[in-house]
């Protein structure tokens, strides 16, 4: 049997901060334009904020789930420390997974991500020109949470499909390139 538990639960849920930006920083201050719709690092992030005693205690740790919580655009993206000392900005919400023997971090990003946890969460956010999903909100979700090794499968999975989509996307690329350098073949014996 599945249990399901609140955010809260299982996740410290934090909200990210606002801080001014600086020229030449030490920290990544990530916002949802260094994201796409998948939760991919988009380019290369730029450090613009200075590393002091007001950042230090805002710094992500591997692991940490960053949810755009702020606009129509909403996603889950795990945190790992190949993308540098980061803060989140105002526009996420941080959850820190409280116990990785109870749920692993890499499953609840992708139960976030699920078309239907997002229109879920949408459809209570607050504010109409900026809607927004609220710390409580997020804190009072209920999510499923099977055993460590069903979710281990579950990730396994996902990722798979994952490997999929960017095959059939690639093959559809090949398949429009040769049709193309086809038809312009064409065009140039038909004159």
């Amino acid at each position: 049997m599945i249990a399901y538990k609140k955010i809260q639960d299982i996740a410290l849920v934090l909200s990210g901060v606002y801080f001014n930006e600086i020229p030449m920083g030490e920290v990544n201050y990530l916002q949802i334009k260094d994201f796409n719709k998948k939760g991919e690092i988009v380019a290369p992030l730029v450090a613009s904020l200075e590393l002091n005693t007001r950042t230090e205690k805002h710094l992500l740790s591997e692991g940490n789930l960053l949810f755009a919580a702020k606009g129509l655009f909403n996603f889950c993206a795990l945190y790992n420390k190949d993308m540098g000392k980061s803060v989140a900005s105002s526009s996420f919400l941080a959850l820190k997974i409280k116990d990785t023997n109870e749920i692993l971090p890499e499953y609840l990003c992708w139960l976030l991500n699920r078309e239907d946890t997002l229109s879920n969460l949408q459809n209570q956010a607050v504010g109409s020109a900026m809607p927004s999903i609220s710390k409580f909100l997020m804190e009072e979700y209920e999510v499923p949470v099977p055993s460590i090794d069903v979710q281990r499968k579950i990730i396994a999975i996902a990722g798979l499909q994952k490997q999929e989509q960017a095959l059939y996307k690639r093959i559809a690329e090949s398949h429009k390139r040769m049709i193309d350098k086809q038809l312009i073949e064409i065009t140039k014996t038909t004159k």
